[in-house]
């Protein structure tokens, strides 16, 4: 999963980000989350009533490390707030993609993976400043960090390869990512760079079983019609319907689909 950071650094991130979303129908509104790396680990076990503890073991360990809160985005003013925000508080800007503000359970899943990422991207970070200052040899580890995780793009053959890698919900949670960069990308001109989106949106839905229709989604976003954003995001929230097999949903989605055009579904 990449993260896209519109403040900070990913070979340096902060451990303290917001975390923000457009609305896929309407840019002007923007949601934002923020997530919190802990310094010291927490097994929240030790802070539940004991009739609870049975719940929290079956959510895992107890341990917590690192959270984010709203566990979905909630409206901003605006991203230059936000910007302003981040920039005052010393805090890593992250751009979670094009999104409906409405679907919490979506985004909330969204939003956790991000978090996991940005999580994961720290320890990393500050795992290898501890190996440094024990020994000058890891710098060529450093270097092949910086190569991955720099400003060159990827190969189409490199993204594959990751996203092959991934399991469906990165992959959706990437795709969210991805999405929100071509929209604006292609409206601000940026023709390779939306190519290079596409590309990767192209390669993640050899990655997804076909039901899930990205070959809709590409096509609903490039074909340059008044309603095309709006028909992408509802294609894009259909995926994540038909992961959670929530059948009720990509039936009441289709319909919104076909209420805009006569794309097929079969």
């Amino acid at each position: 999963m990449t993260l896209e950071y519109h403040l900070g650094d990913s070979t340096s991130p902060k451990g303290h980000a917001l975390i923000y979303f457009r609305d896929g129908s309407d840019p002007n509104r923007v949601g934002a989350s923020y997530v919190v790396i802990l310094p010291v680990t927490v097994d929240i076990s030790k802070y539940v009533p004991p009739f609870l503890a049975g719940q929290v073991e079956q959510l895992g360990s107890g341990d917590m490390s690192s959270f984010a809160f709203p566990p979905a985005p909630e409206p901003v003013p605006s991203e230059e707030w936000l910007r302003e925000t981040a920039e005052k508080r010393g805090d890593d800007l992250l751009f979670g993609g094009a999104a409906n503000l409405s679907d919490v359970t979506s985004l909330m899943e969204v939003v956790a993976g991000i978090s996991a990422e940005y999580a994961s991207q720290y320890d990393e970070t500050t795992a290898s400043i501890a190996a440094a200052s024990d020994s000058n040899q890891v710098a060529g580890g450093d270097s092949k960090t910086g190569a991955v995780t720099g400003e060159g793009a990827p190969t189409d053959d490199v993204s594959d390869v990751m996203y092959g890698m991934m399991s469906e919900p990165d992959l959706l949670t990437e795709l969210t990512t991805l999405m929100g960069r071509f929209q604006y990308e292609s409206s601000g001109g940026d023709t390779a760079g939306a190519r290079e989106s596409e590309a990767k949106i192209r390669s993640i839905g050899r990655h997804v079983p076909e039901n899930r229709r990205i070959d809709l989604l590409i096509e609903a976003a490039t074909d340059g019609k008044p309603e095309s954003a709006k028909r992408a995001q509802l294609y894009l929230e259909r995926a994540f319907a038909m992961y959670r097999e929530d059948y009720t949903r990509v039936h009441a989605i289709e319909q919104e689909i076909q209420t805009l055009s006569s794309d097929p579904l079969s």
